[in-house]
């Protein structure tokens, strides 16, 4: 009987051996804390070649100066630069009035423009404008569609750390790619295929921060590949192949990160910033010159949250007389929690204590406040979501609603397994102290 019990007890151990053996509970190396501050990488150098042609000062003026430090007005007092670069691009440079002089403000900016310039064209056509507030160490930059926003103590805490080439990297990729890519198929099919998240960042927030925090490492494997140690190189291709493609799609090796995308500029003081005040600039086609859109193509996009936000604070501040203050830190705070651009809209009116067909017809108001275009020739109707701004529009924010955030399928399975193993573990720990006994129990 004894005999027979061993055995038994032996089968459950080797059966516990096997499955653990072939369970793939550790599908994938622990993924790195975050691609800038995360990691020792120097992706970018300071010897990089940098298309930086000049900077010139424009004036003091009005601008949009967005600040997530808490309630201070939208529109704020500014030094106005203006960057040029080599390849045709340009980025309006608004420093706030707390660096007191010109001077001051343009050895500030001076900090940022040739960094810039390490960006690849294809993302830096998409940074429109630069704002630098003073101040903010421990307050890290953001960005929009076509914005960036920096602190400039933070800024020198990066610099010493090797890290701001890195950040405006990263906040480039949301203000030039997000738009077109980030909830694209081809981006969700990426993920899917890959199935893990290479930061915990980008884990946390993967319709967010993914595709920025994935594109670092991958623009870097594919144009500096030298510079992430072979281990790691291994595991990061490991991880996340098919972004990696995603990217070098994007940025082919076998072409020069930098291209002419309009004339290069004379830096003779001839060069314009702001034709309107409050509005953003509107730099060259954000598109290579053989794919080039219509002049008159309108930007707008109210399936994105930001860009709802945008509306939103322009049509209660200026077209409803709310509070700027208020307005400002309401949506500041709502824009990183809410995640759809029709409950922004809901949640906004509810806030403020509008009706929604009031909300909605002020936003239609200023939908095009800051398109350069001619009135589009079809209306309104080509532009994204606009079924948001209807009436009754229920069925239409069903249908245009961004998806809500979600791991790839991949991934969904992962805690399960983790749990099979876990209880198996604790399996095979008993029966090895059961055979363990029994086998020092004499013999009848």
């Amino acid at each position: 009987m004894r005999s027979a019990s061993r055995s038994v007890a032996c089968l459950r151990l080797l059966i516990a051996v096997l499955v653990l053996g072939v369970l793939p509970v550790t599908s994938h190396a622990e993924e790195y804390a975050s691609s800038v501050v995360g990691t020792d990488f120097d992706f970018i150098q300071e010897s990089d070649p940098s298309a930086f042609l000049c900077l010139e000062f424009k004036f003091r003026g009005t601008r949009e100066m967005p600040d997530k430090r808490g309630p201070t007005p939208l529109f704020q007092d500014a030094f106005v630069f203006v960057a040029y670069y080599e390849d045709g691009t340009s980025v309006d440079i608004a420093l706030d009035i707390d660096f007191e002089t010109e001077d001051a403000a343009r050895a500030e900016a001076m900090r940022y423009a040739p960094r810039l310039g390490r960006l690849p064209t294809s993302l830096r056509r998409g940074v429109k404008r630069l704002v630098v507030h003073q101040g903010g160490p421990s307050t890290t930059a953001f960005s929009d569609i076509g914005l960036i926003v920096v602190y400039s103590e933070n800024a020198t805490k990066r610099i010493g750390t090797h890290d701001l080439e890195e950040t405006l990297f990263h906040e480039s990729v949301h203000a030039a790619w997000d738009k077109a890519h980030a909830g694209s198929k081809a981006w969700r099919d990426a993920q899917t295929a890959d199935g893990v998240f290479i930061t915990k960042y980008a884990k946390r927030l993967p319709e967010g921060e993914d595709l920025a925090e994935s594109a670092l490492f991958a623009y870097t494997l594919v144009h500096h590949p030298e510079r992430i140690p072979a281990d790691h190189a291994k595991r990061i291709r490991k991880a996340i192949p098919n972004r990696i493609a995603f990217v070098r799609d994007l940025l082919p090796p076998d072409k020069p990160i930098f291209f002419e995308v309009g004339p290069k500029y004379a830096c003779d003081g001839s060069g314009t910033t702001f034709t309107v005040k409050g509005r953003n600039p509107d730099p060259l086609p954000m598109v290579e010159p053989e794919e080039a859109e219509a002049e008159d193509a309108c930007e707008v996009d109210l399936t994105l949250v930001g860009m709802m936000s945008d509306l939103l604070s322009n049509a209660l501040m200026h077209g409803l007389d709310q509070d700027a203050e208020r307005v400002t830190a309401y949506l500041t705070k709502a824009k990183a929690e809410i995640r759809t651009s029709s409950d922004l809209l809901e949640a906004t009116a509810t806030e403020f204590g509008i009706d929604r067909s009031v909300l909605k017809a002020a936003v239609r108001e200023y939908l095009h406040c800051n398109c350069e275009h001619e009135p589009l020739s079809g209306g309104d109707a080509s532009v994204p979501g606009i079924e948001l701004l209807d009436v009754n529009p229920a069925k239409a924010e069903t249908e245009t609603s961004t998806p809500a955030a979600r791991e790839p399928e991949g991934n969904a399975i992962e805690p399960l397994l983790y749990a099979i193993a876990a209880l198996l573990l604790v399996l095979l720990i008993v029966n090895v102290i059961s055979l363990a006994v029994q086998l020092k129990r004499p013999k009848a």
